[in-house]
């Protein structure tokens, strides 16, 4: 039994609770009855039946169990849905050739959660492709196919120079800086308002 298995058995209990019967008692309290050991086993298949081990990043060592060697964020109670997480996004990122860098850009950022994970790896896969393609570009004699080849690695900067902003506004947390200066101006007053965003 897995994490997807958990959430169909939750998405089905609440339904249970939802539809259970206004008019017949009895057929009320079964419904009920089934809603709660439906959610009493999505919280059985959730728990992890060992402790799971946190690593590099942050991330979490799946049990033997799963067969696979992934990692995945440590929350405060991690669960078998994180361990799969771990290990899908860690899978994504070796079939995308940047496994290593992706592992070290969360770590060196200190990304917390799965967005900002999703977020370095991202932006290790852009630097290592655009990088590739600039070493193509170099190498190739024909202008048209390097200015193609040039302008798909300007793309790519481009992205990972967002990812690289929208990384630091999740970590900084969006606010926004209002200030307002009164100056006298011949006897009277004008108000200047600077409003700056971080």
């Amino acid at each position: 039994m897995g994490a997807k298995d958990a959430l169909l058995k939750n998405e089905k209990s609440y339904k249970k609770r939802i539809f259970a019967s206004t008019t017949d008692q009895i057929r009320r309290h079964c419904d009920l009855e089934e809603a709660r050991l439906l959610e009493i086993e999505a919280k059985n298949n959730l728990t992890p039946t060992v402790p799971l081990k946190t690593a590099l990043g942050g991330e979490i060592v799946p049990p033997p169990s799963f067969g696979l060697i992934g990692l995945e964020n440590a929350l405060q109670e991690p669960d078998m849905l994180d361990c799969e997480v771990s290990v899908e996004r860690t899978q994504l990122a070796d079939k995308a050739g940047v496994f290593e860098m992706a592992i070290q850009t969360a770590e060196d950022a200190k990304a917390k959660g799965s967005i900002q994970k999703m977020l370095t790896h991202q932006m290790a896969a852009a630097h290592k492709h655009c990088m590739r393609l600039i070493a193509e570009s170099n190498d190739q004699r024909d202008p048209m196919i390097k200015a193609k080849l040039s302008n798909t690695a300007v793309r790519l900067m481009e992205a990972y120079s967002k990812g690289a902003l929208t990384l630091q506004k999740l970590q900084a947390g969006a606010t926004q800086i209002v200030t307002v200066q009164h100056v006298s101006i011949n006897g009277g007053q004008a108000v200047i308002g600077n409003v700056g965003g971080r």
